[in-house]
């Protein structure tokens, strides 16, 4: 799940990925693109200048949206049992590489609650964390998949292809790709060792 960056939607894709050496194939099932309402633009566009406890409630509350709309696609696309893991990539709010801060609206732990699925977020601050810029995520995920510019749902699938290697404990920000002092695995859902 990806929100676009115009405010407009929420971008969902379904996939499946195999992998044979290190060259990565996809087919996408299922997609869908959810409108926001007028009330989760005009929140979303206020994050910035909410205090820090409303700022966390919004966080809260649109994790529980994404949750929800994830939890939709899943009925309406019959995916009971078949989805195994979730990637979300929130909505940004705060990026200054500078101060190495970044931070995307949706909590995943409540996207989690939502759907009983396992959810990987936060994909991008280990990277900035490490110096990197945490942006070259979608650049990354084209030489992983090979896809082309005018793949449908290309930044929704990126989002996918990360997740699952975060899931699987692979790196996934490289710091030749990034700038990070070494290579990282980002996210914050985390179950072994880093190192």
């Amino acid at each position: 799940m990806i929100s676009s960056n115009s405010l407009e939607e929420l971008e969902i894709a379904f996939a499946e990925f195999d992998v044979i050496g290190q060259k990565w194939t996809y087919e996408l099932k299922c997609t869908a693109r959810y409108p926001y309402g007028k009330e989760w633009v005009d929140r979303l566009n206020t994050a910035t200048a909410l205090s820090a406890a409303d700022y966390m409630q919004l966080h809260a509350d649109f994790g529980q949206f994404l949750g929800q709309q994830a939890k939709r696609f899943m009925d309406e696309n019959k995916l009971d049992y078949q989805v195994q893991l979730i990637g979300t990539h929130g909505h940004p709010a705060l990026y200054s590489p500078s101060t190495k801060m970044i931070h995307r609206l949706g909590d995943g732990g409540a996207v989690a609650s939502v759907t009983g699925v396992n959810v990987v977020s936060d994909l991008q601050t280990m990277d900035l964390a490490l110096g990197g810029n945490g942006s070259s995520l979608f650049k990354r995920a084209e030489q992983l998949l090979s896809t082309s510019d005018h793949i449908d749902f290309k930044e929704a699938l990126a989002v996918a292809l990360f997740a699952l290697l975060r899931w699987r404990e692979e790196n996934n920000m490289l710091m030749a790709d990034t700038g990070a002092v070494r290579d990282s695995i980002g996210g914050a859902v985390w179950l072994g060792q880093e190192w």
